[in-house]
């Protein structure tokens, strides 16, 4: 008696495919969560341009809020005036203060264009993790910023 079945081409693709379709799915997963990371670091970044932000809100120029007569005194509590130096120099002071939170946050530009609210923007270099960005354009690293504003009261 003879048997019908016999052995086909393709015996053994199924082991292929597997090996395939696992190297895939850890391909995305890597690089599904390298995106997660370097998205994790942008929010991260941008709560630190918040906090530093407040921080520079805060830096008011002292010399004219509390100097004597120059406006009324209706006038004067009205208008909050701050001081891009003393900004500058709280931020910088909170950055240099504070190591682990903070690590590779610089400060790129802080300012105020009306005198009333700071503007602080703030950036960082991240990597990707897992290595991956050996495999990516991204060798020196993902350069973000995140800018904030905050009004002084």
């Amino acid at each position: 008696m003879t048997s019908r079945w016999r052995p086909r081409n393709d015996d053994g693709a199924i082991g292929l495919l597997s090996l395939g379709m696992a190297v895939l799915a850890l391909t995305v997963i890597l690089v599904v969560s390298a995106a997660s990371a370097v998205h994790l670091e942008h929010l991260r970044l941008a709560t630190a341009a918040d906090d530093l932000a407040l921080d520079a809100a805060d830096a008011l120029d002292l010399d004219r809020y509390y100097s004597p007569a120059e406006l009324g005194d209706e006038e004067k509590w009205k208008s909050v005036q701050l001081s891009e130096q003393r900004m500058r120099e709280a931020v910088e002071a909170r950055l240099d203060g504070d190591g682990g939170r903070l690590a590779g946050v610089t400060a790129v530009n802080v300012g105020t264009p009306d005198g009333t609210t700071a503007v602080v923007t703030v950036g960082k270099v991240v990597r990707p993790m897992f290595g991956i960005d050996e495999l990516l354009p991204f060798i020196d690293g993902i350069a973000m910023t995140a800018t904030s504003r905050a009004r002084a009261s």
